[in-house]
């Protein structure tokens, strides 16, 4: 990116259409000078103000300024400038070569030259700035001459070229291409772009949501014969794997193609500068891609007013033809070679604290699409998933209230449509408000909202999820699938365990019965405890949660009638294939009494109660 000022543009379509001047082969001369300068001032080791004043004898010989100017900001990137550590007062070298006396800091010689100044008054003329020069140098015991220069060593003109990182003069010129077009994106409303293949858009899209952007996706059918577009909106800030095979099944149509639209920072009131350039930071990932198109709007100060002005640019023009993730060039950002499996600090934090309270549910990051009406989709960020019930999570970053608005109506449709299939939960960011109303900062108050039960609703502060209200509402799940399993799976679940205990299965595993039925434990146990379900159940006993035959019980009562240490009746249970889980409530059923005599499994002995 470059400074706003040094943008270079040109306008055509009478006026309609707004064009970036981008650097051809025909500027690689002034590139290759340029970067010969700032080398042989590396060499010789030559202090900014050389560097410089040799740079503006350069930007004399050619008119065009502002591509001076921006190869130069380029390349000052890639140079470090520092302190000139061979500058020394030749009276403290002793004759070894060696500093006799440690060299004092600019600040500090100015210091002792102001108190000087403080004492004798102004220097209104040379021969009292000399006298000045003197006492203070002589203070210092050093010449006068030495300490006039020293004074002024940390200034920026006279730092030396400490490095320069080279490049080469074709490299140089597509980083200031690139550049160029980020920096114009300052001043755009909204710009649309589409990309074709299934991975770039996965890249393009994880980044648009890592920096929060509000964004749209659309697929397009295109009506080549009769020139016309239909629109559907498929997908509204998210991003999902599933949306890479849409992807390829779009390719395979030669008049359909997916539109991503952003909002510009001056289309909001807030947060410009800082948006804008997150935005600016997603342009080389959408020029890397193999084929790409953009389309967007930039809003320019004319002398009396400001105008609109349209801009495109594809693939088709050559650039950027350079594969710009493997030049070794100093980016002002990073490529994402390696994707995390999150979007934002946000849900990657939510993610984790989640994962270490062990609720039971099972998270999973960006879930199947959910089917709008009219073929479109709704991905969320999150979805809860136990006992086969699915609620989504969806986490909302910046936002307006008409974003949102959209957001809701999209939950309102999915709702509708699948008559209390889908169950929401929305976290909103109360600080990344992007409007000038304070009073859409009401967020309950906004009616389209209505639409999500409060308590389903959680608004969080900085980058930090709620855990607690999310926790409180899955644990209320699990109560009313307990309750709703209980009355509607009773009588099947009760004539399976029938089945199983008529064939005389020696042990009978509850846990796995709920995973078979996505029923809960307590479910099972509640429908097994009532005395009218499972006929065959005096034939089996309840250890913890497995029936095990009474016949299987009494053998082992007797095996392990005169043990007296735990593990040697471990073994016994090992050899009749108890679950370990299950060994200490039986040693309990069985009428024994555990103590602990240690720390080891060899320690623990069993006595009769």
């Amino acid at each position: 990116m470059l400074p706003s000022e040094l943008l270079r543009i040109k306008i055509t379509d009478k006026g309609k259409k707004i064009m970036p001047l981008f650097c051809s082969i025909e500027n690689i001369d002034i590139a290759q000078k340029l970067i010969n300068e700032f080398q042989t001032s590396y060499d010789n080791k030559d202090t900014k103000a050389i560097l410089e004043k040799n740079l503006s004898s350069i930007e004399s010989e050619y008119r065009d300024f502002k591509l001076i100017r921006g190869l130069i900001v380029l390349l000052e990137r890639r140079t470090v400038f520092s302190l000139n550590k061979n500058f020394q007062n030749p009276d403290s070298i002793n004759r070894q070569g060696l500093l006799s006396q440690p060299q004092k800091s600019s600040f500090t010689l100015r210091k002792i030259l102001f108190e000087e100044s403080a004492k004798e008054g102004l220097a209104l003329d040379y021969n009292r700035r000399c006298k000045i020069l003197e006492r203070a140098a002589s203070r210092l015991g050093i010449s006068h001459k030495y300490l006039e220069k020293a004074m002024w060593i940390d200034r920026e003109d006279n730092l030396i070229v400490e490095s320069f990182k080279k490049i080469s003069p074709d490299k140089l010129l597509e980083l200031y291409n690139l550049s160029l077009l980020q920096t114009l994106f300052f001043n755009c409303v909204n710009f649309e772009f589409s990309i074709q293949g299934g991975k770039e858009w996965k890249y393009v899209l994880r980044k648009i949501k890592r920096f929060g952007l509000m964004y749209n996706l659309k697929l397009v059918d295109q009506d080549l014969e009769k020139g016309k577009h239909r629109f559907t909106d498929i997908l509204d800030s998210s991003t999902n794997d599933d949306f890479i095979n849409r992807n390829k099944i779009v390719q395979n149509k030669t008049d359909t193609y997916i539109l991503c639209s952003i909002d510009g920072p001056l289309s909001i009131f807030r947060l410009t500068n800082k948006y804008g350039v997150l935005i600016a930071k997603i342009i080389p990932e959408i020029i890397y891609s193999c084929k790409w198109n953009i389309k967007a709007w930039i809003l320019k100060n004319n002398s009396s007013n400001r105008k609109m002005y349209e801009f495109e640019l594809s693939s088709d023009k050559k650039y950027f033809h350079k594969d710009l993730r493997e030049m070794d060039i100093a980016f002002p950002f990073e490529f994402s070679n390696v994707f995390s499996d999150f979007d934002s600090e946000v849900e990657e934090k939510f993610a984790l604290n989640f994962k270490q309270l062990r609720t039971g549910w099972e998270l999973i990051r960006e879930p199947e699409p959910l089917v709008l009406p009219k073929g479109r989709a709704f991905i969320a960020d999150f979805m809860f998933e136990r006992y086969d019930k699915k609620i989504y999570f969806e986490i909302v970053g910046y936002w307006t209230p008409n974003y949102l608005e959209r957001k809701f109506n999209k939950i309102n449709e999915l709702l509708s449509s699948s008559e209390g299939k889908y169950d929401f939960l929305i976290a909103i960011n109360e600080n990344n408000l992007v409007s000038n109303d304070e009073d859409s900062r009401k967020i309950y108050s906004n009616s389209f909202i209505r639409v999500i039960d409060k308590e389903k609703l959680i608004i969080y502060k900085r980058n930090s999820i709620p855990i607690k209200p999310i926790i409180e509402y899955l644990k209320l799940m699990d109560k009313i699938i307990t309750k709703q399993n209980t009355v509607i799976y009773e009588s099947v679940i009760s004539d399976f365990i029938d089945n199983l205990m008529k064939q005389n299965i020696e042990i009978i595993n509850l846990g796995e019965i709920s995973k078979k039925f996505c029923m809960s434990l307590e479910s099972i146990i509640n429908i097994v405890s009532n005395p009218s379900t499972c006929l065959q159940k005096k034939k089996y006993s309840l250890i913890n949660t497995f029936f095990i035959l009474n016949i299987k019980l009494d053998k082992m009562k007797k095996q392990i009638a005169d043990i007296k240490k735990f593990v040697e009746a471990q073994k016994i249970f090992q050899m009749n294939k108890i679950p370990d889980s299950c060994h200490i409530d039986l040693i309990q059923y069985f009428g024994f009494e555990i103590l602990w005599t240690g720390f080891n499994l060899s320690d623990i002995l069993l006595e009769k109660k």
